[in-house]
């Protein structure tokens, strides 16, 4: 007489602790966000800033740029939000639509604007602007085509060139401190930084668990 062993798999949860912690990371994130508009892009806005009548003369891009950007800000932690998606998958569409939208709003204007900036400052913009809408679009060809884990991956990669135009604006001493030339090179780094971070974020768990164990028959 033979036996043969079963083993059976239980739905996986994420812990408490987990969802706490993503709470936290998105607020961190806001707030920095909020600090890079109040300390450093709105006193750009100041008749008395060196960058006020390039910014002025362009506010036909700079409005829309903007309006873009903390568009995309505000809802892309929203497109990530699994109870969002899976209880009202409509909702979720059309947010991401919106998304779409606000970037595509926000980086058009900004290689526009890079044209008339001095140093490297123009070659960042623009490639940091074609990595950003590169990701996005590859977000909703997967999304389209049903292929939701690689749709999961390339949001992760837009949202996190979202991010490389708030993390230069944030005040830090060391970024304030560069020239122009620097501060391009800098952009880049960001770019580079925030690819790979998204990437280990969806990653993290296929990267730290341990080797699945399988029943033996």
């Amino acid at each position: 007489m033979s036996s043969s062993s079963s083993v059976s798999v239980q739905p996986q949860t994420a812990p408490a602790w987990r969802s706490v912690l993503k709470r936290i990371a998105w607020a961190a994130f806001g707030l920095l966000a909020l600090s890079a508009l109040l300390f450093t892009s709105l006193p750009v806005l100041k008749p008395t800033n060196p960058m006020h009548d390039l910014l002025y003369s362009q506010r036909w891009l700079l409005f829309p740029h903007i309006a873009g950007g903390l568009t995309v800000l505000i809802l892309g932690p929203l497109q990530f939000s699994r109870t969002l998606r899976d209880r009202n998958p409509a909702r979720h569409r059309l947010l991401g639509k919106c998304y779409i939208a606000g970037v595509l709003i926000a980086a058009i204007p900004a290689v526009l604007m890079a044209r008339h900036y001095p140093a490297f400052l123009p070659y960042s913009v623009t490639i940091n602007a074609i990595l950003w809408l590169t990701s996005t679009a590859a977000a909703f060809l997967a999304a389209r085509n049903r292929r939701f884990e690689q749709h999961r991956r390339w949001m992760a990669r837009s949202y996190a060139m979202t991010a490389t135009f708030v993390v230069p604006r944030i005040p830090f001493p060391i970024y304030n401190s560069m020239n122009l030339q620097e501060g391009s090179y800098f952009l880049l780094a960001v770019a580079i930084i925030a690819l790979l971070t998204a990437d280990l974020i969806v990653d993290w768990r296929v990267l730290t668990v341990g080797r699945l164990s399988h029943g033996v028959a």
